[in-house]
């Protein structure tokens, strides 16, 4: 059963969003998703190039009023 996982990135900056999504990542399993909340826009341009480089595949970005909303999944 796949589920999926939380990670609050909210007031870290470049590079530290990656590098916790990566440890993240590691912990889960093929399928599983992870959604995203972060505030440094950077991450829209580092998280599809580490989706790319990774066993991940980008679902979404969305601005919203308060922060910026990502979910990737594990493949």
């Amino acid at each position: 059963m796949n589920r999926n996982y939380d990670i609050d990135l909210v007031g870290f900056k470049c590079p530290i969003p990656i590098l916790k999504i990566s440890k993240k990542i590691k912990q889960l399993s093929k399928g599983d998703t992870l959604s995203i909340f972060a505030t440094d826009s950077m991450i829209k341009i580092d998280l599809p190039i580490f989706c790319n480089e990774s066993n991940c595949r980008l679902i979404e970005i969305v601005d919203k009023s308060d922060h910026i909303y990502c979910k990737i999944e594990v493949i």
